[in-house]
C-alpha cells in the first residue's frame, strides 16, 4: 500500500490509499493520516478508489483514524469504498461508524454540510 497525498482544496487534504491496508502496513497509515493531522489539518479524506484488499488489521486502522481524528479535533472521511472492500465493511457494520462517501468529491460536500 502507497498513501499518497492527492490534494489540499479549501483546507480538506485528501489522501489517497493504493493497494490494500493490512498488517505489514496499518501503521504506516496512521502515521500517515497523524502527520497530517498535527500540521493542522482538520478535514480529512481518505480516497479508497484504488484500495482493493483490506484485512482486519486494515479495519482496526480505519476506525482508529476516525477516533483519532476526533481526539485531536478533526475529520476523517473515507471516500469511493468499492468491491470487496464496501462488502467488508457492510458485513462488519463499521459503514455505520464510519464517515463513508461514495465518492470525493461527496466527501467534500459533506464537510459544507457540517
Amino acid at each position: 500500500m502507497e498513501i499518497q497525498l492527492e490534494e489540499i482544496d479549501d483546507g480538506v487534504h485528501v489522501l489517497r490509499a493504493d493497494g490494500g491496508i493490512n498488517g505489514d502496513n496499518a501503521e504506516q497509515l496512521i502515521d500517515d493520516v497523524v502527520k497530517v493531522i498535527d500540521r493542522g489539518a482538520r478535514k480529512i479524506i481518505v480516497d479508497c478508489s484504488d484500495l482493493k484488499v483490506i484485512s482486519s488489521a486494515g479495519l482496526a486502522t480505519l476506525l482508529m483514524l476516525h477516533s483519532r481524528g476526533r481526539t485531536h479535533g478533526a475529520e476523517v472521511k473515507v471516500a469511493a469504498v468499492n468491491g470487496i472492500v464496501a462488502q467488508v465493511l457492510q458485513i462488519t457494520r463499521l459503514n455505520v461508524v464510519l464517515s463513508i462517501h461514495p465518492d470525493v468529491n461527496r466527501a467534500k460536500l459533506a464537510f459544507r454540510e457540517d
